[in-house]
């Protein structure tokens, strides 16, 4: 599953660099998985991060979803003779269901679009010879690896 994962991630940087460069499929490919391999630390940190919010905003939208439908089937409406429902399990384990599928298609664009930004920042950091010019501050400081590398290096 992650190498397919991986696959997918490499043809969307293929993807991004066609846009950005505008080179062919095949060399933009060589280009993203350059790319990637020169930040593989960088790309890491972002997606494994990036996995952990994404699924806990995954979680978090379908429990809700579960939770709404659980309150609306406990008002007076539904436990009246004619609309009443025995169990409310059935019909909360559904939208709990289909809330976790909607929020994994929502946050699959997310994902996207945060492995779109990984990637033009990585290609603005290649162009100038490290250090990224055009990316906010705030991501400069948090994906700088020169910084990470002298923390790592000389410890707390």
């Amino acid at each position: 599953m992650r190498v397919a994962t991986f696959e997918l991630t490499r043809l969307l940087f293929a993807v991004s660099q066609i846009a950005i460069t505008g080179k062919g499929f095949f060399k933009a490919s060589v280009l993203a998985t350059g790319l990637i391999m020169n930040n593989i630390l960088r790309i890491g940190k972002v997606n494994v991060i990036g996995d952990v919010i994404l699924f806990l905003g995954k979680l978090c939208v379908s429990l809700f979803c579960a939770l709404f439908a659980f309150l609306m089937l406990d008002t007076h409406k539904y436990k009246s003779a004619h609309n009443k429902i025995s169990s409310p399990l059935v019909p909360v384990l559904v939208t709990w269901g289909l809330g976790y599928t909607v929020a994994k298609l929502f946050f699959a664009v997310v994902e996207m679009s945060i492995d779109t930004i990984i990637l033009s920042f990585c290609q603005d950091a290649e162009e100038h010879q490290g250090t990224a010019q055009y990316a906010p501050p705030l991501l400069m400081e948090t994906l700088d690896e020169q910084g990470e590398l002298q923390r790592l290096t000389q410890g707390p």
